[in-house]
């Protein structure tokens, strides 16, 4: 589990950890960094989950409070499988 900033190349490094959801719910706050850097803004990371009982994907983000945010609806037996992804960093967003 792991992102990586690189500032000088302006690239995120995206390597999550699949899971399986226990509850039905909507956007579920799965990951929390407690330390290491924080965006400035929301940054959407695209789509970092495939569900294969379903056949589809879930997106998620990455707040200032460093918690990782899976968007939509979770079924209770979802399994996510995280696929690594190397992205740039949006405009305007720094890290503290």
């Amino acid at each position: 589990m792991i992102i990586i900033v690189d500032r000088r190349n302006r690239l995120l490094h995206v390597n999550l950890s699949g899971f399986r959801s226990t509850v039905t719910v909507g956007n579920f706050q799965v990951f929390q960094y407690v330390s290491g850097p924080r965006p400035s803004k929301t940054i959407n990371l695209g789509c970092l989950w495939s569900i294969p009982n379903g056949n589809y994907g879930k997106q998620a983000t990455w707040g200032t409070n460093g918690i990782i945010t899976v968007i939509g609806r979770l079924a209770n037996g979802d399994r996510c499988i995280h696929t690594p992804v190397t992205m740039p960093i949006p405009d305007g967003v720094t890290f503290r």
